[in-house]
């Protein structure tokens, strides 16, 4: 039996206000903050766009999915892994949308995946990670409130892993983590479609990046061998393997946003739980399950400098810190922790928090070909120069601002 298992991830950040837009000097009020930093009418569009291509759509398609699978000898099952930028702008601007995830939760047949709340590079901070430990313990509580359920499978933003974030997840208490499958760790004849576990013993779920890039990349190019993809097509190749499971994890925004309606990809969604279940090897399944399941099937080894991810073909830090632009830009973001957190003023740590974002760093990116145009079509700002004129002078305002309120207590003491 290979079980199968669709994850599907959501995420939008919460972009920054041209630098001329921003008050300058004086005293931010509470209900202040967000306005003075972030895009509000930008991030409010996007979403709804989205929302509606997308996110509408799609889950309503997966809904009446699990609904019509629910009882049969094999219910059809997905995951969700939610940012929590991306459940804060849907309670802002969609609320109806968590009301129609509530309804995915309440069919059981659907596990949502514990992260870094505000989608952060927090794991690869050094220290004790108390940033990285908060911000985890704040999505699951954020999960567990929304949904009512309690991650217990973890996927770090954009599926980075070392032993050392394997270490700090298990210790947070989770079962199992999510990652690439990238192809040096293949080597010996590997397949991403076991079970592993770190050095610490943490069960260790890959990627199959090959077929997931299929449906969440390929299956609209038209110059593509296998174009158009059936949902039968792309069973029988799930059925043709015969390791223990395949993870097939993706971009939620692929679903109408990145791979339009038109293409066919909602008609190949809902064909694909009886394509899947009309072969007798396979079965659905979540991650929790997985990990609980099946044995694991030797040792992944990551050591800090070797930090792998699922971006741009590196699969690496690269996308984030490949540049020095981005590495000045990563550092003053962490060197920001101690000031911020002397305000003791959650205004200030929500803002700082907010900036983490790894998207605020990939905008920067100054990479060519075709990874180039990849972080080209995501950015938000139009140029890298203009992306860190936005972060640089917001990190500096919250700086300052942060002095500006801690620096006379230091001086009465």
């Amino acid at each position: 039996m290979t079980l199968v298992t669709f994850f599907f991830f959501a995420h939008q950040p919460v972009r920054l206000l041209p630098y001329e837009q921003r008050q300058s000097g004086g005293t931010l009020e509470p209900e202040q903050f967000f306005a003075n930093y972030f895009d509000e009418p930008l991030n409010r569009e996007v979403f709804h766009k989205v929302a509606q291509k997308c996110y509408y759509p799609a889950t309503n398609t997966l809904l009446e999915l699990l609904r019509q699978h629910k009882d049969t000898e094999k219910p059809f099952r997905v995951s969700f892994g939610l940012s929590g930028t991306f459940l804060l702008q849907a309670q802002r601007y969609e609320p109806h949308l968590l009301d129609l995830f509530r309804e995915v939760a309440d069919t059981g047949c659907a596990e949502f995946t514990g992260e870094t709340y505000y989608h952060s590079l927090s794991s690869l901070y050094h220290g004790d990670r108390t940033e990285f430990k908060e911000q985890v313990s704040y999505h699951r509580d954020e999960i567990q409130r929304l949904f009512g359920q309690r991650p217990t499978v973890f996927r770090n933003t954009e599926c980075l892993f070392n032993n050392t974030v394997a270490a700090y997840v298990q210790e947070l208490g989770f079962e199992g983590i999510i990652t690439e499958g990238v192809d040096w760790l293949m080597a010996n004849w590997r397949s991403p479609d076991f079970v592993y576990r770190a050095p610490c013993g943490l069960p260790v779920l890959l990627r199959n990046y090959q077929l997931s890039d299929d449906i969440g990349y390929r299956f609209p190019n038209r110059a593509w061998e296998h174009w158009p993809l059936r949902a039968e097509t792309f069973a029988s190749w799930l059925a043709q393997n015969t390791d223990m499971n395949v993870t097939l994890a993706m971009d939620y925004e692929a679903l109408g946003e990145h791979i339009w309606a038109d293409t066919g990809i909602f008609d190949f969604l809902k064909a694909i739980p009886d394509a899947v279940k009309s072969h007798p090897q396979l079965s659905f399944s979540t991650p929790t399950h997985v990990v609980r399941t099946l044995p694991t099937q030797g040792e992944i080894s990551v050591d800090d400098f070797s930090t792998i991810s699922w971006a741009d073909k590196e699969r690496d830090t690269s996308a984030w810190l490949g540049s020095e632009m981005q590495q000045f830009a990563f550092e003053e973001i962490k060197r920001l922790e101690a000031p911020i957190r002397a305000t003791g003023n959650a205004d200030f740590l929500q803002a700082w928090r907010l900036m983490q974002t790894s998207d605020h760093l990939y905008y920067l990116s100054d990479k060519a070909l075709s990874d180039g145009d990849v972080h080209k079509y995501f950015s938000a700002y139009g140029s890298l120069f203009e992306g860190f004129v936005r972060l640089h002078t917001a990190l500096m305002d919250l700086q300052n601002r942060a002095r500006s309120l801690t620096e006379p207590k230091s001086r009465k003491a």
